[in-house]
């Protein structure tokens, strides 16, 4: 049997004396697929970035160069590196599209200040303080509030005094589309508690963001670019369906990267401004299970904002253990809280999470941290219920298992001959038979279920199906069972009295 032992890089035909070893690797890889995530956002025309090709990203200071400061990727990627500092992070930035329209908002200011004081402008959670003298007029401060915007770094929009009315200082999107209506303006926004409180005299009447139209249209192109490269999260600030369409489509699990042929997985992040009823209804339309959506009410802080720090603690959660809950202490965002009538009590938020919406909480101190995050399938191909989906720490519990799966078996079984089961296979013989790579398959489950992201490893094993179907071809039926989190400790609290 010793012509059964193949060496790599031997010539058995060689009459030269001598002893040679080969290397072979196959049997001792232990590395891990890395992790990295896809900020997907709009870039300005001033970056130096070509639109549509992805790129890894070197912080927050290389963000504004290639992409434009105040630009959505720009403002991600510093959200993003703010909470996650360590991880792999690539941008895949999107240019306007030349038929879309930017958001448009004002400022109107009334009055003469009575008294010096600052002026506490928000826009989105950004706050502009506004220097104001006693005895300036309202054109004075509507200037002021231009100068003092020029002065903030990393504003995602334009400000400019009316042409027309010196006390209306106009506000414009930077990037355009649809996503530039989200940017709420604000006006002491923390309160009295926090000392911001408009100077007496003057009043300041906020017009919000409207009127943006049309997000890329390029988007889907753009994802159908990106090649290979696996990228465990797609994080972005679109809710339009068109952009959502696009998503679904890239992950799908028949034709997309979750699909046999291309095993590039994905799952996309954002967030959704609206009040309860509105997050509701939205919530009911969509069911993706590669999507995970927020709903974030009124709270200053944008969409895009919430999805980059979302998308930063599920990335840190992921790198951890996929299997654990991304919640709790592990959850803490930096974002600002929607205010005591628009946050969603709990009744609200449970109803929420059976609508496809995702759900955060704020304690006392205003600080925010994810509830649950869940996808938004809802229904199976039939119409019927289906909550298969429903936790992201399953979709990403899985991504792991199949890509460490796929990594194991390659390299034990890569460039190996096939013949039937009960086939007598001499040692180092590169040849094996569906049986023995069942048995790999459940020796490698065993490993995964050591690292807790699975279970019922014994049951595994009695249920997995391994299938020589002819033509080279195995085929396995692998009753993966994920671990599951623990969401809710019950107890009867029952009492007596002595």
């Amino acid at each position: 049997m010793s012509d059964s032992i193949t060496i790599p890089g031997y010539s058995a035909n060689t009459r030269v004396p001598g002893i040679r070893f080969a290397l072979d690797n196959s049997k001792a890889n232990s590395g891990t697929a890395g992790r990295r995530v896809l900020i997907v956002g709009q870039m300005l025309a001033n970056g130096s970035a070509t639109a549509g090709a992805a790129s890894i990203s070197a912080g927050p200071s290389d963000a504004v160069k290639k992409y434009g400061a105040g630009s959505q990727c720009a403002l991600m990627v510093t959200r993003y590196m703010l909470l996650d500092s360590q991880g792999e992070v690539w941008v895949l930035p999107l240019a306007d599209d030349a038929a879309s329209v930017a958001a448009k908002g004002s400022l109107t200011v009334s009055g003469t200040a009575a008294a010096s004081g600052t002026l506490a402008l928000y826009f989105g959670d950004v706050l502009v303080p506004v220097l104001v003298t006693s005895g300036d007029t309202a054109a004075a401060v509507a200037a002021n509030i231009v100068l003092a915007a020029s002065g903030i770094t990393g504003l995602a929009v334009s400000l400019a005094v009316d042409g027309t009315t010196a006390a209306k200082v106009n506000v414009t999107a930077l990037n355009k589309g649809a996503a530039g209506n989200d940017i709420l303006l604000g006006l002491n926004v923390l309160g009295t508690a926090a000392g911001q409180a408009t100077p007496s005299g003057i009043t300041v009447t906020l017009t919000q963001m409207t009127g943006g139209t049309q997000n890329p249209t390029g988007l889907s192109s753009a994802l159908s670019g990106l090649g290979n490269r696996v990228y465990d999260l797609f994080i972005h600030p679109y809710t339009d369906a068109a952009s959502l369409t696009a998503f679904r489509q890239a992950f799908d699990n028949l034709t997309g990267r979750w699909s046999p042929d291309e095993q590039i997985y994905g799952h996309g992040i954002t967030a959704y401004r609206g009040t309860y009823g509105q997050a509701t209804a939205f919530g009911l339309t969509q069911n993706d299970p590669h999507t995970t959506i927020m709903g974030i009410s009124d709270s200053p802080s944008s969409p895009m904002d919430w999805a980059a720090e979302i998308g930063a603690r599920a990335a840190m959660s992921m790198r951890t253990n996929p299997a654990l809950p991304i919640t709790g202490v592990a959850g803490v965002l930096n974002v600002l809280p929607p205010t005591d009538a628009g946050r969603f009590i709990a009744s609200q938020r449970n109803s929420l999470l059976w609508d496809g919406m995702s759900t955060h909480t704020v304690d006392d101190s205003g600080t925010v941290a994810i509830e649950r995050l869940i996808t938004t399938y809802q229904t199976n191909a039939g119409g019927q219920p289906d909550d298969s989906y429903l936790g992201i720490e399953t979709l990403l519990t899985a991504e792991v298992c199949l890509q460490d799966m796929q990594a194991y078996l390659s390299s034990q079984f890569g460039g190996y001959g096939l013949v039937a089961d009960g086939t007598t296979i001499g040692a180092g013989a590169k040849f094996t038979t569906a049986q023995l790579i069942g048995k790999a398959v459940v020796a490698r489950y065993r490993w995964q279920a050591t690292q807790y992201w699975v279970q019922n490893a014994d049951i595994f094993a009695r249920n997995l199906v391994a299938q020589n179907a002819g033509g080279g071809t195995v085929k396995l039926l692998m009753p993966y069972d994920f671990a599951n989190q623990l969401w809710q400790i019950a107890g009867n609290c029952q009492f007596v009295k002595s």
